[in-house]
């Protein structure tokens, strides 16, 4: 049987790391507020009738996140000042349920939320960047994605509806402003464990746009309609990808032709390949071509370049003038017999 939470000796907990601090349900009042220099906020999951009658908590552990010296400055190059670091997230989060659980706690509206196991989005370029991009004389432009392109290559559908974090994630939320990360840095101290937010629940004050698959028995249903599809939307699939496909290689040679005479923006003329059949090669074009193949094929190549190779060849040179000079010896002794 499992000891009840009364009879735990709570003081020890308060020098724990946040990864275990979160993963054992106690009270606000037992855990510290703040702990390795990030405050602990605690949140209110909904009652577990199997195990407690009780609220399950859940604490985050949040502090002022400073970009400097992480990859996240590559994605998003201005969020010094106005973002936030969120350790022991739910598994279950989105940036759908931390929004609305800033907005319970009243703090800053957030813009976006980058978490530690999925990958960063590529960087937006700043305004001196644009500026010193356009007054180059010639610049390397990026290929971009077309509507077209985008259609061929469309993924395959995920095999999950939604995505479920591992133990350990971390999240750097991001404000609007820096007025808005400063407020939430002030409700998050506020509704810490001295003073928690009883009221609100994990998931609660979602928007009802923003429709968030359910877990459980419904997750797995999706999952094995998705591992099976039906096999007219999946050839239907394939098809459009391929009549993409087609359809742009057929609009880009179309602009390459009507680009063909006409001179960019420094003067110079694109120069293609005619795409008219040519003769077949006559006779002599192959004779010319074959000799011009086995001289390329000879040049470079030394027979007699090593001592060993020069020797061999002065033993057939003498084997050759010896047999030279006995079929001449041969041929007097049949004229002075045929005398």
């Amino acid at each position: 049987m499992p000891t009840e939470p009364s009879s735990l000796d709570f003081s020890a907990f308060k020098v724990l790391d946040p990864t275990t601090i979160a993963s054992i349900n106690l009270c606000p009042s037992n855990v510290t507020k703040v702990h390795k220099g990030l405050i602990t906020l605690p949140v209110r999951f909904g009652s577990l009738a199997a195990f407690s009658p009780d609220p399950v908590f859940h604490y985050l552990f949040v502090k002022p996140h400073d970009p400097q010296y992480t990859p996240i400055i590559n994605a998003h190059p201005n969020i010094n000042g106005r973002s936030l670091y969120i350790s022991a997230i739910p598994f279950d989060s989105t940036v759908h349920h931390l929004r609305a659980l800033f907005t319970a706690i009243g703090g800053g509206r957030i813009e976006a939320v980058i978490f530690s196991d999925e990958p960063l989005p590529p960087r937006s370029s700043t305004a001196d960047e644009k500026g010193l991009i356009k007054n180059k004389k010639r610049k390397r432009l990026t290929p971009t994605v077309t509507g077209k392109q985008a259609a061929e290559t469309a993924p395959w559908p995920p095999l999950w509806n939604r995505k479920l974090h591992p133990p350990g994630t971390t999240a750097v939320a991001v404000f609007v402003d820096k007025a808005a990360c400063e407020l939430a840095m002030k409700a998050v101290a506020e509704n810490s464990t001295d003073n928690p937010n009883l009221e609100y629940f994990w998931g609660s004050g979602i928007g009802q746009g923003n429709q968030i698959p359910g877990l459980g028995k419904k997750r797995y249903e999706d999952h094995m309609e998705r591992m099976f599809p039906d096999p007219e939307w999946a050839q239907k699939f394939v098809d459009d990808s391929l009549e993409a496909y087609d359809a742009r290689l057929k609009a880009e040679e179309e602009e390459r032709r009507r680009k063909a005479n006409e001179p960019d923006e420094d003067g110079f003329v694109t120069v293609i390949r005619s795409s008219r059949p040519r003769p077949p090669p006559s006779a002599e074009e192959i004779a010319e071509r074959l000799k011009k193949e086995e001289k390329r094929a000879r040049k470079g190549f030394y027979p007699d370049f090593y001592r060993f190779q020069q020797r061999e060849l002065k033993k057939e040179q003498a084997k050759e003038l010896l047999f030279q000079f006995e079929d001449a010896k041969r041929q007097v002794r049949e004229r002075k017999g045929a005398r």
